[in-house]
Order: C-alpha cells, then sequence, then structure tokens
C-alpha cells in the first residue's frame, strides 16, 4: 500500500510540473504569436505594453472552437470572452514579473527543450520532418517557437522558485502522513431492499389515496405540434450545378489566389545575439559572422564544417543546418532569399531577430501558378459555396419578410420560396427525441406568447450552422389529469419499492439499536440471509474491499466500537462498525517516500504562494482599456 501511495504521489508532482508547461505553451502560443504578427492597434494595455486586437480575437475563436455552439448564448459568449482576456492579462504580467526580477532562458536552454519533446521524436531520436509538421500545423515557425518554448520556461522558472523556496514542518509532514495514509477495520452488513420485495402487499385503497395526494405528478404536459418551413444551405449548394465556362472564367479571373510564392530550402549558420547585447557584443557577432562568410566565399565546401563548429542553432545542426522550406512573403529573410537562386549559393550575413545568419540555397522552387486542370475542384467547391451562399442570404431575407408580411400562415413563403411546409409531431416544453423539437431555441420559440398565444408566424430561428425554421402552431394539445387507470402500474411499483426500502431500514434500526443477545441478532441476521463483512487495513481512497459509500460511512466513525446506519442511494440500507483506526506512522516510510510526501506539501504551499503573488501583481498592475 505504501508503494502504491509513493507512486501515486511522485505522479501527482510530475503531472503537475507537465500541466503547468502545457499550459504555458497554449497560451503564450496564443498570446505572443499574434503578438509578433499583428498590428499594434491596442485593445488592452497592461503596465504600457499592449494586447492587440487581433491577438484577442484570434485567442477567442481559438478557444469558443473548443466549446459546443449548441449550448453558446450571448451571456456565456460574454463571459468567454471576459474570460479569455483575463487570462491574457494574468499572462502578460506574470512575464513582465518574470523578466523585472531576472529570470532568463537562454536560446542553448530552449533548444534542449525542444529535442527532448516526445511529441518530436520517433524511434528515440529527434524528427525534423515531425517537428516541422507539428509546427506548421499550429501556425508556428521554428525560430518563432523557440521564442514561445523560452517564454514558457521562464514563467516556470517563476513557478518553481516559489516551490523551490517553501518548506514543510516536521510536524506538518507527521500530521499529513498520519491522516492522510490512515487506515480502518470495520464490518459493515448489507441488507437489500429486493429481499423484502416479493413480500410488500399494496392494495387498492393505497394506490387510489397516492392518486389523489400526488395529483401533480399524473398530468401529462402541455404539447404543441407545429407547421414549419425549413432554409437550408445544405439543400441549396445540391441544387447549384456549373458549366465548363463558368469555372474557366473563374479561373481566369482569379488566377492571383493560385499563385504558389518562390520556395527556398537552405542550411544556415547562426550567430546568436542576446536580446539585451551591448553594442560591443553585436559589433563582435557581426565581425565573426563576416569572417565566416569571407571564408566561404574563398572556399564554399567549408560550410558544413563551419556551420557545425560555429552555429548557435543546435536543432538545425543535427540535420547538418537545413531549415524546413521558406515561403516567400512568410519571413524576414525574402531581401536575402530573393538573390539566391542555383543551389550552392551562401548569401552575406543578414541580421535577424537571432544574431545574423549565413544561408547556402540546397534548393529553390520558383513561383507558379497553379493549372486549371489541377484547382479546378477547388474552383467548383469555392464558386457554389459563394453562390450558395448569396442565394441563402437572399432567400433569408425573403423569408423573415414575407413570415412577418404574412404571420397568419407560411403558405406565401413556401410558395415563394418553393420550399415545402412540414409538421411535426407533438411535443413537450422539454422537448422529444426528433432533433428538430428538442433543439431549444426551437422549443423557446415555440411555445413564445407571440406564437403560442398570438398565433403569429415565428421569427427565424436558427437550427445548425446552415439552417433556419420558421414556425407556426398547428395543434395545441392542453395539459391533463391522466387517469388512475394510465398511471396505476407506476404507481403500485412506486408504493411497493417505498415499502421495500422502508422495511430493510427498519431492520436495520432494528439490529443497530438492539439490545437482545448476541445469539438473537445472529438469528435475525441468518433469518434474512444477512452476512457481516470484515474489511482491514482501508484506505480513504479503498474502492476494491467495500463500495465508495460504505467506506465513506467507516471514515465518518469518530472511534472504534462506533456504529452508524444509512440508506443508500439504491434503496439498500448498511450497517457500518467501526473495529480499529490505524494512524499513518512516519517511520514506516523509507526516505524515497519522506521525501516524496514533503515534495507534495512543499509544492502545493509554493503553487498557493505563487498563485497570490501573481493575483497581487494583477491587483497592482494599469490596465487600460481601449
Amino acid at each position: 500500500m505504501l508503494q502504491k501511495l509513493n507512486e501515486r504521489i511522485q505522479g501527482v508532482v510530475a503531472w503537475l510540473v507537465i500541466i503547468l508547461i502545457a499550459v504555458t505553451f497554449t497560451l503564450f502560443g496564443i498570446d505572443y504569436y499574434m503578438q509578433s504578427h499583428q498590428d499594434s492597434n491596442a485593445q488592452v494595455e497592461v503596465n504600457g505594453q499592449a494586447i492587440t486586437k487581433q491577438a484577442f480575437e484570434v485567442s477567442y475563436r481559438r478557444t469558443r472552437q473548443l466549446r459546443d455552439p449548441a449550448q453558446m448564448t450571448a451571456t456565456s459568449e460574454n463571459q468567454l470572452k471576459k474570460q479569455v482576456m483575463d487570462e491574457m492579462i494574468l499572462n502578460r504580467v506574470s512575464v513582465q514579473a518574470a523578466r523585472t526580477y531576472g529570470f532568463e532562458v537562454n536560446i542553448a536552454q530552449a533548444d534542449a527543450a525542444i529535442l527532448s519533446i516526445p511529441q518530436f521524436q520517433e524511434d528515440g531520436h529527434f524528427s525534423s520532418d515531425r517537428y516541422q509538421q507539428a509546427l506548421t500545423g499550429a501556425f508556428f515557425t521554428p525560430e518563432s517557437f523557440q521564442t514561445e518554448v523560452r517564454q514558457g520556461m521562464l514563467l516556470n522558472q517563476q513557478r518553481f522558485a516559489f516551490m523551490g523556496t517553501a518548506f514543510a514542518l516536521p510536524t506538518e509532514i507527521e500530521r499529513f502522513v498520519k491522516l492522510y495514509m490512515q487506515t480502518r477495520d470495520y464490518s459493515y452488513l448489507s441488507i437489500p431492499s429486493a429481499l423484502f420485495i416479493k413480500q410488500v402487499v399494496v392494495n387498492d385503497d393505497e394506490i387510489n389515496n397516492y392518486y389523489q395526494q400526488h395529483q401533480k405528478e399524473f398530468v401529462s404536459p402541455e404539447k404543441i405540434s407545429i407547421d414549419y418551413i425549413h432554409l437550408s444551405m445544405k439543400d441549396i449548394k445540391e441544387k447549384i450545378k456549373l458549366s465548363d465556362e463558368q469555372i474557366q472564367t473563374y479561373y481566369n479571373d482569379n488566377q492571383s489566389n493560385y499563385f504558389t510564392p518562390a520556395q527556398w530550402q537552405v542550411a544556415h549558420i547562426l550567430f546568436a545575439l542576446p536580446a539585451d547585447a551591448s553594442a560591443e557584443e553585436q559589433e563582435r557577432v557581426h565581425e565573426n559572422a563576416d569572417n565566416a562568410f569571407k571564408m566561404l566565399q574563398k572556399d564554399p565546401a567549408l560550410f558544413d564544417e563551419k556551420m557545425a563548429t560555429l552555429s548557435d542553432d543546435k536543432i538545425s545542426n543535427i540535420n547538418k543546418g537545413v531549415l524546413p522550406w521558406i515561403v516567400a512573403g512568410q519571413t524576414e529573410f525574402d531581401k536575402a532569399l530573393v538573390k539566391l537562386d542555383n543551389p550552392g549559393q551562401i548569401s552575406e550575413p543578414v541580421k535577424s531577430s537571432h544574431g545574423y545568419e549565413i544561408f547556402k540555397l540546397i534548393s529553390y522552387k520558383p513561383a507558379t501558378v497553379k493549372p486549371l486542370a489541377e484547382v479546378k475542384g477547388d474552383i467548383e467547391d469555392q464558386v457554389i459555396v459563394e453562390q450558395a451562399q448569396a442565394e441563402y442570404a437572399r432567400a433569408l431575407e425573403q423569408l423573415s419578410d414575407l413570415s412577418y408580411q404574412t404571420p397568419d400562415s407560411l403558405t406565401p413563403v413556401a410558395e415563394a420560396l418553393k420550399l415545402d411546409v412540414k409538421q411535426s409531431a407533438p411535443f413537450s416544453r422539454e422537448g422529444d427525441d426528433n432533433p428538430l423539437t428538442k433543439n431549444k431555441q426551437v422549443i423557446n420559440a415555440a411555445f413564445s406568447h407571440d406564437v403560442l398565444e398570438l398565433g403569429n408566424n415565428s421569427e427565424p430561428v436558427q437550427v445548425d450552422n446552415d439552417g433556419v425554421v420558421v414556425l407556426r402552431i398547428n395543434k395545441r394539445i392542453p395539459s391533463a389529469q391522466k387517469s388512475l387507470a394510465e398511471v396505476k402500474t407506476g404507481i403500485t411499483d412506486k408504493i411497493a419499492k417505498k415499502k421495500a426500502e422502508d422495511q430493510a431500514q427498519q431492520l436495520g434500526e432494528q439490529l443497530l439499536n438492539a439490545k437482545q443477545d448476541s445469539t438473537q441478532l445472529q438469528k435475525l441476521i441468518t433469518a434474512n440471509q444477512l452476512q457481516w463483512h470484515d474489511v482491514t487495513q482501508a484506505a480513504r481512497d479503498d474502492s476494491e474491499s467495500a463500495p465508495e459509500s460504505i467506506n465513506e460511512l467507516a471514515f465518518n466513525l469518530a472511534k472504534a466500537g462506533a456504529k452508524t446506519g444509512h440508506s443508500l442511494n439504491n434503496g439498500d440500507y448498511v450497517l457500518v462498525e467501526l473495529k480499529k483506526i490505524n494512524d499513518g506512522q512516519l517511520a514506516t516510510l523509507d526516505n524515497e517516500q519522506r521525501a516524496s510526501i514533503t515534495q507534495q506539501i512543499e509544492a502545493s504551499s509554493g503553487l498557493m504562494d505563487y498563485d497570490l503573488y501573481i493575483n497581487d501583481l494583477v491587483s497592482k498592475a494599469k490596465i487600460v482599456n481601449h
């Protein structure tokens, strides 16, 4: 049991570290990426640093995609926007604080972390292909992702500083072990209500009395059926057919859409510059890069050797300095790369955000326009979507106008749009199993005052991502009292179940409070085919020795010898008698287990201190909304 606890505690701490890193990378992957690629129109300023409107919008959209659209309301949309902005502000303040107090992560440390990420490895080794595939899918370049890793590690330095300075007193550790590792010996006896169900007799008077006393339980709810018209983008798209001439015309008019920009695959030598490099240091690094370039001009064959010995990019060095394909217009290197079109060419040193870089061209793909045959399917899909959207917008406007102008009928709308008027089965305010009439928006519209009481057409109701309905009441079925005959079987079963549960409880309380000698009690137990079950050394989270609800009852008893009885959720009754409390003993733990428990307590305390620290910084931060 101690070994199991030790493994669990280690797992908690290990996963805590992983989660902290993952959350940091995720939040800053969104925030920092957008900061580096968007304009500086601020939505919020945090201590003078801007969070742009574009950064916020992208963060919000990405978070929004994780939510169920059907569950989103105007209120929840606003709450989610506030949550995203609060998280961005919190992280911006955290980064500012980390830098203020001297935390930093250099390129080599970030590279080492990237190399060890399991998602980028194949057969136990770093895979450039998997690395590039993952980055492309997340809208990162190698340089921007390296920056994100550095930021994530920076924040974790700050967190771990708090965790590392927290401490646990010996008395805290001893008290934790005593309570957390406590086990209990107890006995329990279950009295199934099913034992009595066959003995139960329910007479007509009881059924009738229950029916009379619970009239509200047996009222069929008001139901309605609706007439409706369904306007669907999908249906419109299926009716659109394009000719070859239309596709050719679209291709001719939009050739810029099928332009493939030039691409370069290069190897590079990076002479890294720290972000806070002095003028002297910048000059020294620039001079090193110029010297290397002069040697390469004389002997280009030295490139691989110089890359291996001089380059500060340890990740690309694994692949002889080769970078993923660079697309024109997507990096800061266009001016240098545009001069390279023959494999083997070497560029002069180029100043970048990471330092000075020398590029050697490996392969070059000139800009091209995709032929019609290659993009014909995409054009057809695009044109159909555009036409369908235009037709849908026109039809939706017409649907709204006509259903409002003729509020007492759907016929004019159906005739104008050439759509069928359909009819639903009756449904209540709770809806039913039909996808349409279990839609909350449809139910709310159908039972609205304007539709239900005044008999008008509804406004268009969004039912999915590409469809709306307009509806009106077809038939109204008022609520009615169900007859006794309709509900008699259900009432009988309910009364019988309650009687059986009561008898199980009565027997349990009789055993719990009995004054008889043990022989008489045992006869009562035997007569009802019951049995005590002994449990020893049960831990708090033990679910194998006994059901969790029973184990919880045992741990609620204050001292050995105490008894309790309780009805379970399934109607059974259980007796529990506590035999012995076994306190956790610190002396029984080895050094590794003690260290794990100490680490858990200190980590929890450190994280609590860190949260208080960051929350205090946020409360004092100068936050300006634009």
